[in-house]
């Protein structure tokens, strides 16, 4: 079967559906195109993210610093930026570091003094704050794919069902079985199914891709969020031995 024979099947499905078919149709061929954008959009953004969280944790791990990674921010983007931020934000508050001195804190990385636990936790919840963000904007838009998904079958099996049923009416009415009069209502009754799968098909496999770098993106900003406040303990540590040193 080559493309104008499937053009033309198509075709001559849609003519002989009745104005019901035809409204279903029409309708998910406008969600189709609403799926896709969103389809590409989330997926430039999700990948834009992915991307900037590699850059970011391959220096993270070449520099293994919490106040270290506060050097590079400026040139670094994506979520874990904004993590990131947030936490030296909150330290810098903590420990009364203004922006004038903030760099010096930072290339000497080493906290002047120990932390205690209320303060590391107030650190934590600064930063589970903006992971809370970022997750919503990573899954922003995607409810709406998993109502297509849901939706879009049984948008195509009722116009089936219908066009069936409107089949067997006529059938019922003229009291004649004929193929002439059968095939166009079977047809065009047939094609809301097609349609519905179309939607629900690509949009089913795109948002199971999505979703899934969605996840491994959070269990990311999660797993960072604890090695950042293991990285300030070990940096107190060295702080509190210099300190002993110098007396």
């Amino acid at each position: 079967m080559d493309s104008m024979t499937a053009s033309k099947i198509l075709i001559s499905a849609f003519s002989t559906s009745d104005i019901i078919g035809k409204a279903i149709v029409g309708l998910l061929f406008v969600v189709s195109i609403f799926a896709w954008s969103i389809m590409a959009n989330k997926c430039l953004s999700v990948w834009s993210s992915s991307s900037a969280t590699s850059k970011f944790l391959k220096r993270y791990e070449s520099i293994r610093s919490a106040l270290g990674m506060g050097l590079y921010l400026e040139e670094l983007s994506g979520p874990l930026k904004n993590i990131c931020k947030s936490g030296l934000d909150e330290l810098f508050v903590i420990c009364n570091v203004n922006e004038r001195n903030g760099e010096q804190f930072l290339r000497k990385g080493i906290l002047p003094r120990k932390l205690t636990q209320a303060e590391l936790d107030k650190i934590r919840s600064t930063m589970y704050k903006t992971v809370n963000h970022e997750a919503l904007e990573l899954d922003s838009k995607l409810g709406w794919l998993s109502v297509f998904v849901t939706a879009s079958p049984f948008c195509g099996l009722f116009g089936t069902v219908w066009g069936v049923m409107a089949t067997f009416t006529n059938i019922a009415s003229s009291g004649r079985i004929e193929i002439n009069l059968i095939a166009p209502g079977i047809s065009g009754a047939l094609l809301t199914t097609v349609a519905g799968l179309f939607v629900a098909i690509p949009t089913v496999c795109v948002n199971t891709l999505i979703n899934s770098s969605v996840n491994s993106l959070n269990l990311k900003m999660d797993i960072f969020v604890e090695d950042f406040l293991t990285s300030l303990k070990l940096e107190e540590s060295e702080g509190t031995l210099d300190s002993s040193k110098e007396n």
